[in-house]
């Protein structure tokens, strides 16, 4: 299925009303419009910018139950989770790989204590459980990871989980809605609402490339803003009161040389209750992550400070690594839509997820996370039959195949500057690439990986898609400085 920009405008102008309109386009948005289209809704969807560009871009690319849920006696959502990861490696078939996953430990108790709960973890899977959980002792230890056994660690518990790349992900979200008549349009803001007698009945939107203006009336229009949702609620109610607690976390990049024997590690018990990991993805090690409560939502939130020195320091105490800030190959931070709660400590706030309506009928899904994204697009759309009025059968997506029309995971960026300018004519003609940001960050994950390269290769990558959209030098030079800024954030500060 190819995203053709020009084409969604297009059919986004001409319908006079749609069933569903949902405002963002991560994971959760782009969950719902498939959901909704796949029930045969009149489906479309608005992304201010571009698809994934938000916290959805910036996981710890883990399909997963989320084995410290265990401990705090989640089981429900575990078990939901484990059963969606399973169905995610059937659905994204090649794009979510079962890797393995080491917890060492340095006592015995440790043993007996991850032990009993990794097997907790098998056993909630159930039918879904991907092979089982076993011991690896020091010997095997210190052959594959030697800087282990050094400290003092006398084994690991080696259990399974999934790897994916988010990005790609979402785009792959996109295709198969588009393929069953959604409608999207990256680059489009939400700017406020259309209402008759005081109920939501649309939207006012602006194209955001070319300063366009223009209005979607929509029986059911959807917040699914992740950690940005309560600025859309104060569109809907200036009064609303913030109902998301943001919490970010960041994650630094190495190269794949930090980390060998083929598997993730995992340390369960960091200076601020989260766990740390350093998983192996896209011919780098990502190691992270950190759980600092912030008061601002920005769109493009920085590392701080203090939690790249966190990262680094709990990566060489507990790892046994001697990682340095130059070996840092790019830093990227992220927003969690943590649920409000009571407790202070926001690694404690729920993931799970809710939908509501406000009083105008403005529908609001908040909280959860990439793995049960379906199950989120699935309760909302059945909230739309329960509460909203939609007459519609509800399909079964459980069992409906993603369109990855990718044989393999992108990483870095084509070197070869032919290759690079098919892979950018590819982009903005198929997947609505609009942007140099857009190639360079999600529709391939330079800037993730490398953000020196990406930062050096913007020129190029600016230059080739002012061709491929007819547009003018000065417009290439301005998106490649815009993204060079952009791409500095990316780097360690010295």
């Amino acid at each position: 299925m190819k995203l053709h920009r020009p084409t969604m405008m297009k059919h986004l102008r001409q319908e006079e009303e749609w069933d569903v309109c949902i405002i963002g386009g991560g994971a959760t948005g782009l969950g719902i419009a498939l959901e909704a289209a796949a029930s045969g809704l009149r489906t479309a969807l608005i992304e201010g910018r571009d698809f994934a560009s938000g916290s959805s871009s910036r996981s710890t690319k883990l399909v997963h139950g989320g084995v410290r849920y265990l401990e705090q006696g989640k089981m429900s959502l575990v078990s939901e989770a484990l059963k969606e990861r399973d169905r995610l490696m059937t659905n994204a078939a090649g794009h979510v790989d079962d890797f393995g996953f080491l917890i060492p430990v340095k006592r015995q108790w440790a043993r007996f204590y991850y032990g009993i709960g990794l097997r907790l973890y098998d056993l909630l899977a159930g039918s879904h459980r991907w092979g089982r959980t076993e011991w690896v002792g020091k010997r095997e230890i210190t052959n594959r990871l030697p800087h282990l056994a050094e400290l003092g660690f006398i084994g690991a518990w080696r259990y399974r989980d999934g790897r994916f790349n988010d990005a790609e992900l979402a785009l792959g979200l996109a295709k198969t809605a588009a393929q069953h008549g959604a409608i999207l349009a990256n680059h489009c803001r939400a700017e406020g609402f259309i209402k008759e007698k005081g109920l939501v009945a649309g939207v006012h939107i602006q194209d955001v490339l070319t300063g366009e203006k223009f209005q979607l009336s929509a029986k059911v229009v959807v917040n699914a803003c992740g950690p940005y949702s309560d600025a859309i609620c104060r569109m809907d109610d200036p009064e609303h009161e913030d109902e998301l607690r943001p919490s970010q976390g960041i994650h630094l990049v190495f190269d794949a040389e930090i980390l060998k024997g083929g598997d993730a590690l995992l340390i369960p018990k960091t200076d601020d209750g989260r766990v740390l990991f350093a998983v192996p993805w896209l011919g780098k090690v990502l190691v992270g992550t950190t759980d600092t409560p912030v008061d601002r939502i920005d769109m493009e939130p920085l590392a701080m400070e203090e939690e790249v020195a966190f990262v680094l320091d709990h990566a060489n105490r507990f790892l046994g690594l001697q990682l340095k800030r130059e070996d840092i190959r790019s830093v990227f931070a992220g927003l969690r839509p943590l649920i409000q709660g009571r407790r202070e400590n926001t690694a404690k706030l729920s993931r799970s997820h809710e939908v509501g309506a406000s009083p105008s009928g403005l529908v609001n899904v908040r909280g959860g996370k990439w793995t049960t994204y379906r199950k989120m697009a699935e309760d909302t759309v059945r909230f739309f039959k329960k509460e909203c009025g939609l007459e519609f059968e509800p399909a079964d997506t459980a069992v409906l195949a993603l369109d990855m029309t990718n044989t393999q995971p992108r990483g870095m960026h084509p070197k070869d500057e032919s290759e690079l300018a098919s892979a950018v004519t590819l982009a903005v003609e198929e997947e609505m690439c609009m942007t140099t940001e857009d190639f360079l960050a999600r529709r391939y994950r330079t800037l993730f990986l490398d953000a020196k390269n990406a930062r050096s290769s913007a020129v190029l990558v600016s230059e080739l898609l002012s061709q491929n959209h007819g547009l003018n030098a000065e417009w290439a030079q301005r998106q490649s400085l815009d993204f060079q800024n952009l791409a500095q954030h990316y780097l360690p500060t010295p």
